[in-house]
């Protein structure tokens, strides 16, 4: 036993050591470190309290509130500053273009452009000269160029700079609307990583502004809008039909929505697996992002494969937008769901078979799981799947 732990420690001594190691070589090459998560959220994540099998299912206790008390979901960004002596009726804009990369990048700078691919815009107020910029994806070489737009059509570039992003829980600040987060860079039972960019959640955009529908549904590639509030809307506030798709369900919250037919359940994993497949990238809401959206997120979360624990993290980061609670009516939840299970499946076969059982075909489930997972749809790990559930 001590012989296990003394491994254990000297693996996670390494393997920080070389993260450590990573980040010096990186800020001596000229990067910033950036960590996306503010600092109550990463308190929370780390505390591994809900690990404890004691605790994961005492839906009397929660941690929440130790690290959200008058913190905010949003994330703390990078300020990004420069020096103009342009007069300002000059100018017609000031503008922010980023790149985010996997890898790193040489000469992404040339002839003062960054490469001409996935790109992010965003337009500083001409009268400020400092920015902060927001919602970057984590693990990621990030590259920026700042420039003022002349009344002439003319650019002069004021400042280029790079960092590099750290943490994992991606929330997002979206100006007009709160508790905005994306379900991607958490672990599964699959071994994979949920991807970031695809599924997002959040409460009612009808108060987002042009500047937070630029940084969301532009820069985020959002391409549709699932209401689950069922008073269905002319077309969704976060832009035109023609480039956001509207969509509407009757949703219901925690066990009511999972008891019985539970038709508007299984027509959201439809509406989203067809938006996943044509490319697109989907956001999910209530009024609060919180019960409805916390429900069907609960159920996608599940079919990918999230720990029991995990659903809890999860779950309980709205707090960080409203305040400190733990609904028991989530530990309502788990128990439909081990419902559907027969002796030696996991939770995630559990929800795949509650899912079936509501209607919901292999296809849309597989769709799902492969896209968000990075799965071929041959995979062992879909197929295994299929055939397990019942009646």
């Amino acid at each position: 036993m001590v012989f296990i732990l003394t491994a254990i420690f000297v693996f996670l001594t390494t393997a920080v050591c070389a993260q450590e190691g990573f980040y010096e070589t990186l800020v001596n090459k000229g990067y910033e470190i950036v960590n996306i998560e503010n600092d109550g959220v990463r308190q929370y994540i780390d505390n591994r309290a809900y690990d404890n099998p004691e605790l994961v299912g005492n839906y009397n206790y929660s941690i929440v509130t130790k690290y959200s008390k008058g913190s905010s979901s949003r994330p703390a960004g990078i300020k990004l500053s420069w020096y103009s002596e342009t007069p300002k009726d000059e100018i017609s804009s000031v503008k922010v273009t980023l790149l985010e990369s996997d890898v790193e990048r040489e000469n992404v700078f040339h002839k003062g452009d960054l490469a001409s691919e996935n790109l992010k815009f965003y337009y500083p107020d001409i009268n400020s000269q400092e920015y902060l910029l927001c919602n970057m994806r984590p693990q990621k070489y990030c590259y920026y160029i700042i420039e003022e737009i002349y009344k002439n059509g003319q650019a002069n570039i004021l400042k280029y700079g790079r960092f590099y992003t750290t943490g994992r829980v991606r929330m997002l600040r979206v100006d007009g609307m709160h508790n905005v987060r994306d379900f991607g860079g958490w672990d599964t039972s699959f071994g994979k990583k949920v991807a970031y960019g695809r599924i997002f959640r959040g409460n009612r955009p009808e108060n987002i502004t042009s500047k937070g529908r630029n940084d969301f549904v532009i820069n985020e590639h959002v391409t549709a809008d699932l209401d689950l509030r069922g008073t269905k809307l002319p077309k969704s506030p976060l832009g035109p039909l023609e480039e956001v798709e509207y969509f509407c369900t009757n949703n219901q919250r925690y066990s009511y929505a999972l008891a019985g037919r539970a038709e508007a359940l299984a027509n959201d994993l439809t509406i989203i697996a067809d938006v996943l497949r044509r490319g697109g990238s989907v956001f999910l809401h209530c009024n609060h992002g919180v019960n409805r959206a916390g429900t069907l997120s609960f159920v996608i979360e599940g079919i990918l494969g999230y720990s029991e624990a995990d659903l809890c993290r999860d779950y309980e980061l709205s707090s960080f937008a409203y305040g400190n609670f733990r609904s028991k009516s989530l530990g309502d939840m788990f128990p439909i769901i081990r419902s559907y299970g027969e002796p030696g499946d996991d939770l995630a076969q559990c929800f795949y078979n509650f899912a079936r059982s509501k209607g919901v075909e292999e296809y849309t489930l597989d769709t799902i799981r492969c896209i968000m997972l990075g799965l071929s749809p041959e995979d062992p790990l879909i197929l295994n799947a299929h055939g397990r559930w019942y009646e």
